[in-house]
């Protein structure tokens, strides 16, 4: 083939529009066991594994480019997902489990978003309100819960006298897919471990859950979310207990009006369990 500007400009675009579809492995035509690969990647790096861990770093302020890292080696499924059990359940506080996530080698989108969101409002509030991921408009801005979704949110908040003080607003991922997708069962596997530790470090008395992916980490559940509204839950999180209820996804709540009542009635019984806490 030619090289002429004209391809090379082709061939960039063909890449962009790769990675931003979620490709993120060059492949020859020679076969490769990538699951070796793994295997010998993790003996290699065992005897540093023994070392002192250094301390937790400070949360990356909000807005902050992530410097990008080199790709980590690829795990199969199941060890990628005992190695975030395992990486979840070592923090300490909310702090060090924000570290901890941001530094996961096998966190899906991890290398590809530009920045690390790990939510907003008031970290250990009794509220915690959860949402799949950040948008295109918190991956412009920098700021996670930014977006149009987001004020929806904070409506929904108000209703019932909480706001950004008094509430934490938190992602399953804290990168956002390419494409706003949204994730798939074994993504949301890989984050639920922190996620879930998020809730037995922060110990809130009631969960808001909106969408599938929260819900079925939240929940451990596979049922779809029109037969999760309308219900009170217990979210089993370690050693901690929230009352839970499942909602729309915000985005589908913006786009459907016919959705509110239902999440005004769901909004409502979560302000009375608060009451009761």
């Amino acid at each position: 083939m030619s090289s002429t500007p004209e391809t090379r400009a082709a061939l960039r675009a063909l890449l962009d529009w790769y990675v931003e579809s979620g490709v993120d492995l060059g492949i020859d035509e020679a076969p490769h066991d990538r699951y070796a690969d793994s295997a010998r990647a993790a003996v290699a790096q065992r005897p540093q594994a023994m070392d002192t861990r250094a301390p937790p770093i400070p949360l990356q302020p909000q807005g902050a480019e992530r410097p990008r890292r080199a790709a980590a080696p690829i795990a199969a499924p199941d060890e990628a997902i005992r190695a975030a059990e395992q990486e979840a359940s070592s923090a300490r506080d909310l702090d060090e489990l924000a570290a901890r996530l941001a530094d996961f080698p096998h966190a899906p989108f991890r290398d590809m978003a530009q920045h690390f969101l790990f939510g907003a409002g008031a970290p250990a509030a009794r509220l915690i309100a959860f949402d799949a991921a950040p948008g295109v408009t918190e991956e412009t801005s920098g700021e996670a819960f930014s977006g149009l979704s987001a004020k929806l949110l904070d409506n929904m908040l108000a209703a019932i006298g909480f706001d950004r003080s008094s509430a934490a607003l938190a992602y399953v991922s804290p990168w956002r897919p390419p494409g706003d997708r949204a994730l798939s069962p074994h993504e949301a596997a890989i984050f639920a471990p922190f996620a879930r530790r998020r809730v037995e470090l922060a110990r809130p008395d009631v969960l808001l859950i909106f969408g599938e992916a929260p819900a079925r980490i939240m929940l451990t559940t596979n049922e779809p979310v029109g037969k999760l509204r309308g219900k009170a839950f217990e979210s089993r999180c370690g050693a901690h207990v929230a009352r839970a209820f499942v909602f729309s996804s915000l985005e589908a709540m913006l786009k459907s009006a016919a959705l509110k009542p239902a999440a005004w009635r769901d909004l409502r019984r979560a302000a009375e369990a608060l009451q009761n806490c």
